[in-house]
């Protein structure tokens, strides 16, 4: 006969102490689990029957949480319960022009909870509006008015330079302070500047920027110059270049320092610049220099983007290279352009659009690899009896190249992949759907490098190329969304 277990005083107060434990534990279960399924809405009577009758207050600002996700893509909006709700209406709105909302999203959604998710893009401004729904179940009324909050993505402001100045008298009367933040200047929206001398940034990390519906204007005097020997936003700004003297042996709308910072000194004797260099929305014209230069120093530029820019050259004072990194044995790792126009009035264009030094590769200052990108860019008499890229070191497995959706008219001698390919192969390719047109006929010789089975045949036919106006009638181009979209019927 098997002997029955005798239990101590400790086993059984043990015993109870976890019963009890498990039943405290499913209590507060129950308890969380109804309280998150009802968040004040009337599936809980304990919670919602209370407010009744009643014109119900929407959430106020102050309780409002915004929240952007880590990579910057979307936005997370969330609010406090209102109770005796039935839903909560949202809008989120980019308010760039205060008089042209634009929703984001659905306008005015019902929302079953208090959170809503929305699209999010960078330099934006933006206003969220919620406003509380009634609940006839309990007879409560919507809320009488909206509640709005603002929101920005744009970087803090931390200087506004006065309508009407000089800028380079401005960073004379006002050196810009040690930080290590990066610093935003504004312009005024619609303002008008010049730019006397040369601006230089220096090793600051700034954003110079204009307004990104009323661009501010800067015209450059004969010296003016803007450089940086570091990382650099130029945004929403539109500059006019025409009485910069491009005879001069430095003329630039964009150049680097003349004295580099020993500071950034690295791999292969290279200044390196690792923050990124960037022209954002920004019209430039009359550009008698370069683009951009290296001003005879060893820089390498880590990324240089240009994005939604219009480039107006007259290069027939300089007629060397559009971006010249030659002289001084400079280089761009990561090179984009991307939803932009580069166009030239003089007859033949520079000798180059892209120059770098000759030995420049990307494990020279010390990368693994380097890329050459352009996406949806429309080029027109640029480098026309020249060559778009000279820079036969970046012929190498370490370097990608992306060609997608441009068009090239009267370009590089008709040579327009094999120049940016760096005279051959060597490099990692990708080609879709661009347009080679040069003399009045497709450029055949495209089709040794571009092997895509995707370039475009025919002419695009620009309404008033003559005078800057680029808008493309071909339904092949319009088709393949190929050039700028700025000359692209809206989708």
């Amino acid at each position: 006969m098997r002997k029955r277990k005798v239990y101590s005083v400790k086993d059984t107060m043990l015993f109870f102490r976890r019963k009890m434990y498990a039943l405290v534990t499913l209590g507060l279960g129950i308890f969380l689990f109804v309280s998150c399924a009802n968040d004040g809405f009337d599936s809980d009577e304990k919670f919602s029957s209370d407010v009744v009758n009643t014109t119900l207050e929407s959430p106020k600002a102050e309780d409002i949480v915004i929240t952007p996700s880590a990579d910057g893509a979307k936005v997370a909006v969330k609010w406090p319960v209102v109770y005796g709700a039935g839903g909560y209406q949202f809008s989120l709105y980019i308010v760039d022009d205060p008089n042209n909302p634009v929703a984001v999203g659905k306008e005015n959604e019902i929302v079953d909870g208090c959170s809503a998710t929305r699209a999010l893009e960078e330099d934006t401004k933006y206003k969220v509006v919620i406003k509380t729904m009634g609940n006839t179940k309990y007879n409560n009324s919507d809320a009488q008015a909206s509640t709005e909050v603002s929101y920005s993505t744009l970087l803090p402001t931390y200087a506004t330079i006065p309508n009407g100045s000089d800028i380079t008298a401005y960073f004379a009367n006002n050196p810009i302070q040690d930080s290590a933040k990066e610093l935003a200047y504004d312009l005024v929206p619609g303002g008008n500047y010049t730019m006397s001398g040369v601006v230089d940034f220096g090793s600051h990390l700034i954003t110079f920027r204009g307004d990104k519906i009323n661009h501010p204007k800067v015209t450059y005097g004969a010296a003016a110059r803007l450089c940086t020997s570091a990382g650099l936003k130029i945004k929403f700004i539109d500059f006019d270049c025409s009485a910069q003297d491009g005879l001069a042996a430095d003329a630039s709308f964009l150049s680097l320092s003349a004295t580099p910072n020993s500071a950034i000194l690295g791999t292969g004797s290279y200044y390196i610049i690792t923050d990124p260099i960037v022209v954002q929305s920004c019209k430039v014209t009359g550009v008698n220099g370069f683009i951009f230069f290296n001003n005879k120093k060893k820089y390498c530029v880590k990324t240089f983007l240009l994005k939604n820019d219009v480039f107006q050259c007259n290069s027939a004072q300089t007629s060397t290279a559009y971006i010249y990194f030659n002289n001084g044995d400079g280089a761009i790792n990561d090179f984009t352009a991307q939803n932009s126009t580069f166009y030239d009035l003089s007859a033949t264009g520079n000798k180059y659009f892209i120059q770098y030094g000759s030995s420049a590769r990307p494990d020279r200052p010390g990368f693994v690899s380097g890329s050459l990108n352009f996406y949806n860019n429309t080029f027109y008499n640029i480098a026309n009896k020249g060559q778009m890229g000279n820079y036969n070191s970046m012929r190498s497995n370490k370097v990608y190249f992306n060609l997608a959706q441009n068009i090239f008219y009267n370009c590089g001698a008709g040579e327009v992949c094999r120049r940016f390919m760096g005279g051959g192969t060597g490099m990692i390719t990708a080609f879709s759907k661009n347009s080679y047109w040069y003399n009045g006929v497709f450029s055949t010789a495209e089709l040794t490098y571009d092997k895509s089975n995707t370039a475009i045949q025919s002419e695009p036919i620009f309404t008033d190329a003559a005078n800057g106006v680029f808008t493309v009638t071909s339904a092949d181009h319009q088709t393949a969304r190929c050039g700028d979209p700025r000359w692209l019927p809206t989708e």
